[in-house]
């Protein structure tokens, strides 16, 4: 892991106490990034059409990935909520933050979609370089892209979550304990058309799209 850290390499005692003077004086540094606008779509917003859960317990994943054993805090930001956890090192910290956004736009056939974005940032003293920067956006946009629900958006507005929350809350637990357990039994072809049920009813999906993946249920059955 690649850190830049302050008088790191000052040797002896007294040298040692005016480094650690130094950092805390030092104001920190912050960074920022988003999944909403890609670099390859030539600034166009991306949202993803994904249920609250898998919105929440993805950005969950990130962090039982990258920070297992840091306490996760929740977040709420205006009416956003999300998650954060420090990173330390001495007297020196960083904080990763992740926002889970839901957001309405308007795609490219002209219809209203649901989806949800993240926003990611960092701020403290400990300050990342190198791919450290970057590294839970560049996670999350590997799941993400993995399910195949992105869609270009334009009027892009904030949305409304589907429930309270506190099914995915962090409640100060390390990240590696708050992920949640696998289904115990694996999912039927009945479950499927329920869930896809639930997101054509929750605007996730269009109606053509409802009716391509039930045809292509029903025919595995």
């Amino acid at each position: 892991m690649q850190i830049h850290r302050r008088w790191c390499d000052v040797p002896g005692f007294r040298r040692g106490i005016a480094a650690a003077l130094v950092s805390l004086a030092t104001p920190g540094c912050a960074t920022s990034a988003t999944t909403l606008v890609r670099p390859e779509s030539g600034g166009a917003q991306v949202i993803y059409r994904i249920s609250e859960e898998t919105a929440f317990t993805t950005a969950l994943k990130a962090y039982a990935t990258l920070l297992p054993k840091q306490s996760v805090d929740d977040v709420i930001d205006g009416t956003r909520r999300g998650y954060s956890a420090d990173q330390r090192w001495g007297l020196d910290y960083w904080t990763h933050r992740v926002l889970v956004i839901p957001a309405i736009g308007t795609d490219s056939s002209g219809q209203q979609v649901q989806g949800y974005w993240y926003d990611i940032s960092g701020r403290g003293t400990l300050i990342p370089i190198g791919k450290e920067r970057t590294k839970f956006l560049r996670l999350l946009l590997s799941w993400l892209d993995a399910t195949g629900s992105a869609v270009t958006v334009t009027n892009i507005r904030d949305g409304q979550y589907e429930t309270d929350g506190r099914a995915y809350l962090g409640l100060k637990r390390d990240a590696r304990d708050i992920v949640p357990a696998a289904p115990a039994t694996p999912r039927t072809e009945a479950d499927r058309l329920s869930e896809l049920k639930t997101m054509r009813e929750r605007g996730l999906i269009t109606e053509d799209e409802y009716q391509a993946k039930r045809r292509q249920i029903l025919d595995r059955m």
